[in-house]
């Protein structure tokens, strides 16, 4: 491979829980409209289950490393987010970018009882009606009232209700000290200005983390990339432009 060869640009994609891959679409429709090179690859999390989030990540690395090489950007939303960090951790040198939307990098306290919570929402989506369980979760606050994106996950109830529990950040290892000593690759860490949770927590991983930069996202609550669609179109274009022109033998890219 000559220094004047590039490597293909891929976006990785994982979608959030209760979600399916489906909800990208309208991201790769602008994405293609305007860097048709890009390789956008989704992946479906209720497809890949694994036993926990660090098994996930490295079934997920090892997928992505026997493909052909490329500079590859991982993006991931809320649980997807969560899976994203891990991959990031369990393979630094494989990702040359990350993207990681509202994503708790874990708890300090209170894992019992969040687990247990997760485990009454693992029943719940299992056994009772779907349309009624949706409804309780899109009341959580942490959605302020918006809707989600246009998509069902019904058809996988057995898989959703086993990543409650295996994916709980009751079980989560906190990675804020796995972060801290990153080097590589840049991190960008995007929330929605009215999501001040996970603000406060990008705050603190942009203090703390050397790889990590966050962004507020205007008129957007814990859902960015569907509340303010276009405004995180241009931050994931923005985000990907510095990668376009990158070659195999190019440092720093």
């Amino acid at each position: 491979m000559t220094v004047k060869e590039r490597l293909p640009l891929q976006l990785w994609c994982l979608h959030g829980n209760l979600q399916t891959p489906d909800v990208w679409r309208p991201l790769q429709q602008s994405l293609q409209s305007r860097m048709p090179d890009v390789q956008i690859l989704t992946e479906n999390l209720w497809e890949t289950m694994a036993d926990s989030c660090w098994d996930w990540a490295e079934r997920f690395c090892q997928r992505a490393q026997v493909l052909e090489p490329a500079r590859r950007v991982l993006l991931g939303y809320s649980l997807g987010g969560r899976l994203g960090l891990h991959a990031v951790l369990r393979s630094p040198h494989l990702w040359a970018g990350a993207l990681i939307v509202a994503a708790d990098p874990g708890l300090v306290e209170g894992r019992a009882a969040l687990l247990d919570r997760d485990r009454t929402w693992a029943h719940r989506f299992l056994t009772e009606p779907w349309p009624q369980v949706m409804a309780d979760w899109n009341r959580l606050p942490l959605f302020a009232g918006r809707p989600g994106p246009d998509c069902d996950a019904a058809g996988y109830r057995p898989s959703i209700a086993a990543a409650f529990t295996r994916y709980s950040k009751g079980r989560q290892t906190d990675l804020r000290s796995h972060l801290q000593p990153l080097r590589h690759p840049p991190l960008l860490y995007l929330t929605g200005s009215e999501d001040t949770k996970y603000t406060a927590i990008g705050q603190q991983l942009e203090q703390t983390c050397p790889t990590v930069t966050h962004c507020s996202i205007p008129a957007a609550s814990h859902r960015v990339p569907w509340d303010n669609a276009p405004a995180f179109h241009e931050t994931v274009f923005t985000f990907l432009k510095q990668y376009e022109r990158c070659t195999a033998e190019t440092s720093g890219c």
